[in-house]
Formats: structure tokens, C-alpha cells, sequence
């Protein structure tokens, strides 16, 4: 039977399970990354006691990071911007109050969009790019950048790779979870990506089909990746 292979942790994929849960849509879940401490992550809280204009949080896994030096720190008072709700809600969660959230997911939408000036500490992983951090620049922001958080494949089982190669759909959300993918399986179904990041490295990638949804979130990437269940017999 057809299934749609999910590859982020069990709680990041919660809400995507039970929207296709309620779509009928069968899964299973394969996580491909795990994130351990980086080189940075030792200083963040005593970073976070510095005067900063903007403290910038890129992904729900930096968010958490950034929560627990926060909590180290005893909780200063910081200005924080987020990529996106999901980002969002995860600092909120934590107690950490939002100032902006950018109104699609994405680091250029942000970089573009984000008010004042002044000096910003970007805690992030050692794969994110530098985009972020130019159109920061470029606009008279003074940027720092901490490697909080490494972003590593997981080593799979031979039942997990198993799962990798009998997919219907690859439900992929970064291109982190797309090399690891590749380097795991010589499978390339179809794939539904949370976005046009991570489907510009599937292309890149072999993957042949690939949809996302225009805005990126749970619920526009549940949709595609119904949509595309839908349509694989005709793919």
C-alpha cells in the first residue's frame, strides 16, 4: 500500500500527522536529522546578557535552543523576532514573548521586512546560509552569528531504510532533511516540500515530481501533500 513517509521527529510532526490522519491519508515517519549543542551554544546565555536591538530566531529548532540559554540567562528581557508561526508559537510556548513575526517563512522575507536597525545576535545552525545575514547587513544592521546547534542525519536502521525506499511521497522540510534522504536511499518518489527552499534542493537532488505549497506552514503543506497522494497514479 501507498504511503506518504514523514521525516521530521515525532512532536515537530505532530500536527501534520493529524490533519492527514482526518484526510485518510496513510503514513509512516522516518526521522532523518538530529540536532546536538554547537560550538556556540556554551556562550549563549552570556551573550544574551548584552545589549542587543534584535534577537533573531530562524527555525522552530533554533527557538528551542535560544529557549533554554534564555532560561540559563534567568530570562532577560530581549526583543525577538521570528521566521513564521511555527517559530513563533515555539517561543511562545516557552514563554519568550514575540516583537515580529514574518509574514511567510522564510529568511529573505524577514531580512527585507524587519524594522530599526541596530545590533542583532542570530543563534542558529552551522548549515544555515548567509542570506539572512547580507540583507541584514546591507541595510545597516550590525549582525552577529552564533553556531548554536549542529544539524546532523541520523544513522537509520535497515527497517527505516526500508520505509525510505517503498515511499509513496517524501513529506521533506529542509534541504538538511533532503541530503540526508539522498545519501540514505537511491529511492526518489515524488516529494511535497514545506517550501521553495527545500524544493529547489530536491530538484538539485534527482528528485523528479516536486510540489510545495505557496506560503509555507503546516496547513498549505498538508494540502500539497494530499494533493500529490492524490495524483500518484498519475504521476
Amino acid at each position: 500500500m501507498a504511503y506518504v513517509l514523514l521525516t521530521r521527529s515525532e512532536v515537530k510532526d505532530a500536527p501534520l500527522r493529524k490533519r492527514l490522519d482526518e484526510a485518510g491519508v496513510p503514513h509512516e515517519s522516518v526521522p532523518l536529522l538530529e540536532h546536538a549543542p554547537g560550538p556556540s551554544f556554551a556562550k549563549l546565555s552570556e551573550r544574551l546578557a548584552e545589549a542587543w536591538d534584535w534577537v533573531v530566531a530562524t527555525s522552530p529548532t533554533a527557538a528551542r535552543f535560544l529557549l533554554e540559554a534564555w532560561n540559563e540567562a534567568d530570562r532577560p528581557d530581549l526583543r525577538v523576532a521570528a521566521i513564521g508561526k511555527g517559530t513563533a508559537r515555539t517561543l511562545a510556548g516557552g514563554g519568550l514573548a514575540v516583537a515580529y513575526t514574518s509574514p511567510q517563512a522564510y529568511g529573505s522575507y524577514l531580512a527585507a521586512d524587519l524594522g530599526g536597525g541596530g545590533r542583532v545576535l542570530w543563534p542558529t545552525s552551522q548549515l544555515a546560509g548567509t542570506g539572512l545575514q547580507e540583507t541584514l547587513s546591507e541595510r545597516g544592521f550590525v549582525v552577529v552569528r552564533e553556531n548554536v546547534y549542529l544539524t546532523l542525519p541520523r544513522r537509520l536502521s535497515d527497517a527505516e531504510r526500508a520505509l525510505l525506499d517503498g515511499a509513496g511521497v517524501a513529506a521533506l522540510a529542509s534541504p538538511s532533511a533532503v541530503r540526508a534522504w539522498a545519501e540514505s536511499s537511491r529511492a526518489r518518489p515524488p516529494v511535497a516540500a514545506i517550501g521553495r527552499v527545500s524544493a529547489q534542493a530536491a530538484l538539485e537532488a534527482g528528485f523528479e515530481h516536486v510540489w510545495f505549497p505557496e506560503r509555507p506552514g503546516v496547513e498549505g503543506w498538508s494540502q500539497i501533500i494530499c494533493d500529490v497522494f492524490a495524483r500518484l497514479g498519475s504521476i
